[in-house]
């Protein structure tokens, strides 16, 4: 007769592959809830075949994907370490262990299909205000400028922004930017704990260290990580743990474990160990990043969301704008460049379909311009051609559009 969910006290031990079957579908789920090990367990039983179609399909629930892969990964990296260390100690369990890891490696690439929709769907959902206001040669002309006069352009919207009474913000440069305004202007609502604060107040080896801490245990994650301001400070520390433990593992890649030196049989029992032990900690971190990415996309769309409906959110609009067009009238020629650089990907109406205007093709022909427009910027050089403000440069696209 199977174990009820009471005998087999699920919160209090980690189960083997075969009795996570034996819990009813109320205890599996919350088994799935409790503990990450607990969910590593389930995705290799599942991968297995061990699981009963009603906890597939609760495991498989739209709502825990990311978490499934995320526990697929971790259990994959983790597969194959456990496989490398008994392979060393010629562990008989090493046949089965590396059975297990084909067979996680067959479900993470199931689940990568599975959760692709909905990546796309994300991804549409986080562009869409930016695809509507970028895909069109005028006002990519316009934020390319931007770019490449950074500092004159930050003088122009702060002034555009004490025109229209409010307070200056400069536009934001990259996604933890966005985060931590978002914070400051309320739109994210995540409270300073001490916990934070003491955080925040840690020097770079400090904080690292504390990063390095909540990457060893899986199991208890440390929340204040996960505060809007301290985002930027994850991210770096993730990345130096990274490239600290890469050489260390000696792994193939900063993304990938790869197969093990061809002196590793041969090592010291210390040696190779020290070498395992980093290569499971990599695994680890990969794992964290992959949190650390979904949770910065979902504040930056938290706080893009919430801008789009602020009180002040046309007076912003406004201002931003109102700088670009003086932007615009003090350098015409070099938006005239951009504008040409543009056209030959634009539809008749001036619009640049990202089928034909790649992303990859897009950032090629910034990087291009700019590094033109740099090159170029000197006092003795007059660029061709002329670009008026914004409404003037639309109807000037449609009609070299002809």
């Amino acid at each position: 007769m199977p174990a009820t969910s009471d005998s087999l006290q699920p919160q209090h031990r980690r189960l083997r592959l075969r009795e996570v079957s034996d819990l009813d579908d109320n205890a599996f789920s919350g088994y799935l809830q409790d503990r990450f090990d607990h969910l590593v367990t389930a995705v290799i039983a599942d991968a297995a075949g061990y699981l009963r179609p009603a906890q597939h399909d609760l495991l498989h629930a739209p709502g825990r994907l990311h978490d499934l892969r995320d526990a697929l990964t971790f259990s994959e990296g983790d597969l194959q370490v456990a496989v490398e260390r008994m392979t060393y100690r010629r562990d008989p369990r090493a046949a089965r262990t590396s059975r297990q890891l084909r067979q996680v490696r067959t479900a993470r690439h199931q689940v990568h299909r599975e959760t692709a929709p909905l990546r796309r769907a994300e991804d549409r959902t986080r562009d869409a205000a930016a695809e509507s206001t970028s895909t069109d040669t005028v006002t990519t002309t316009r934020s390319w400028l931007a770019h490449a006069y950074p500092a004159r352009f930050t003088q122009l919207l702060a002034q555009a922004h004490v025109a229209a009474g409010l307070p200056a913000r400069p536009l934001a440069k990259d996604i933890f930017d966005t985060i931590e305004e978002g914070w400051a202007d309320g739109h994210l609502t995540a409270p300073s704990t001490p916990g934070v604060e003491q955080l925040l107040a840690k020097g770079v080896v400090a904080f690292r260290s504390a990063v390095a801490d909540d990457v060893r245990d899986q199991n208890h994650r440390d929340p204040a990580l996960r505060h809007p301001l301290l985002q930027r400070r994850w991210n770096t520390a993730l990345e130096e743990l990274v490239s600290l433990t890469v050489s260390v593992a000696r792994a193939s890649s900063p993304s990938a474990l790869g197969a093990l030196p061809s002196d590793f049989p041969g090592l010291p029992e210390e040696d190779a160990f020290k070498i395992l032990n980093a290569r499971r900690f990599l695994v680890a971190i990969w794992q964290r990043r992959a949190e650390h990415t979904r949770l910065i996309r979902q504040y930056a769309g938290t706080v893009t969301d919430r801008r789009r409906t602020a009180p002040d959110h046309e007076l912003r609009s406004q201002a931003l704008d109102a700088a670009l067009d003086r932007l615009v009238a003090e350098h015409p020629a070099a938006a005239a460049r951009i504008l040409a650089r543009l056209r030959p990907y634009a539809t008749t109406d001036g619009r640049l379909e990202q089928a034909v205007f790649t992303p990859a093709l897009r950032a090629q022909a910034k990087r291009e311009v700019l590094a033109d427009l740099a090159a170029i910027r000197r006092p003795d050089i007059v660029l061709p051609s002329a670009i008026a403000p914004r409404p003037v440069l639309a109807a000037t696209a449609a009609l070299a559009a002809r």
